[in-house]
């Protein structure tokens, strides 16, 4: 949905988290701090957690009229929003050089553990490897989406989301994900790594305001961000469930009832 929120209200909370720190080099710890911690698994803001997010009355997104009637058309009239938090794609000038030197190691890692502990209120990336949002709901229903604000104007340069169209077909696939020839506008995915499909790929560029929802079961990462300047870019993420057995649209999308019962 493109243009969909008003961009002077999205604008002023992108101001308001932009003033709220030092969003650079700052944001991580040192080299012997990180090594010295005892890093636990869960590093990213949760629900009533931690969360950046809650710091915000987000009324004109979820209360907006042209939103509410598309969650409606999948979800019916009844969901529930599962999680929702600030993602901030970082830009390479942050990062100290054992975070980069880590990161070619292990490219698209979740940024988190690198991070000032009181700073973890949003979930840091720089680059992400293709996934189902389905991973982490194991025995968990998968009849959710996963809906992506653009809060400010995102270019090519700016780490956008991609996506692989009508990936979703095969249901919950587990990570990590069998893909060849990922080309700039297509990429082949198979589920056994002997038969490939081919599928479309779409870099979601867009302006402040733009609403893109996809299913839990959709691949979807972004590329590094690759622009020199001070910009970066700073979205909402929400998962949204279903909560109702009335038949809608993502009962027709989705297969499967929970993520186990996905291909494995």
């Amino acid at each position: 949905m493109r243009k969909v929120l008003a961009k002077k209200t999205c604008n002023k909370i992108v101001n308001l988290i932009q003033n709220d720190r030092q969003w650079d080099q700052n944001l991580f710890l040192d080299k012997k701090d990180y090594l010295k911690q005892k890093v636990k698994k869960k590093l990213n803001p949760g629900k009533n957690i931690q969360n950046l997010y809650n710091n915000f009355q987000l009324d004109f997104i979820e209360k907006n009229r042209e939103i509410k009637k598309t969650l409606n058309k999948i979800l019916g009239n009844k969901y529930n929003i599962i999680l929702a938090k600030f993602i901030v794609s970082v830009p390479n000038s942050w990062m100290p050089k054992y975070v980069r030197d880590f990161c070619k190691k292990e490219p698209g890692i979740n940024l988190n553990k690198f991070i000032k502990k009181k700073y973890r209120d949003v979930t840091f990336f720089q680059g992400l490897d293709f996934h189902m949002d389905s991973i982490d709901r194991s025995f968990k229903s998968n009849k959710f989406i996963t809906m992506y604000v653009y809060l400010n104007d995102v270019t090519s340069k700016m780490s956008p989301i991609e996506i692989i169209e009508g990936s979703h077909k095969f249901g919950h696939v587990p990570w990590p994900h069998f893909l060849r020839k990922n080309r700039k506008k297509s990429v082949e995915f198979s589920i056994d790594n002997k038969n490939f499909s081919k599928f479309k790929k779409n870099a979601l560029t867009g302006s402040s305001g733009d609403v893109f929802i996809w299913t839990s079961n959709t691949l979807h990462g972004t590329s590094k961000p690759n622009n020199k300047d001070k910009k970066f870019r700073i979205s909402l993420r929400y998962l949204i469930e279903k909560k109702n057995r009335k038949k809608s649209l993502i009962d027709d999308v989705v297969i499967g009832q929970k993520v186990s019962e996905g291909v494995k």
